[in-house]
């Protein structure tokens, strides 16, 4: 059986990992904690310049971040 990871689950670990918060998360990467949490849950997808800050911060590749 062929597990699936969602994208948005991946992120999530990834902060927790860092103990942060997704406040600290959207200061670190200059939007709204509400975006974080619309990344992480998969109500919307980041642009692309976002995807790469947030991948940056947690240490994650690019297609882990968002939907």
């Amino acid at each position: 059986m062929k597990t699936e990871v969602k994208t948005s689950q991946v992120m999530r670990e990834a902060r927790l990992r860092l103990h942060i918060t997704q406040f600290t998360l959207s200061r670190r990467v200059g939007c709204s904690e509400s975006q974080i949490t619309k990344i992480e849950t998969g109500r919307c997808e980041p642009h692309l310049l976002l995807k790469e800050r947030i991948a940056e911060v947690l240490g994650i590749r690019t297609w882990e971040v968002g939907v």
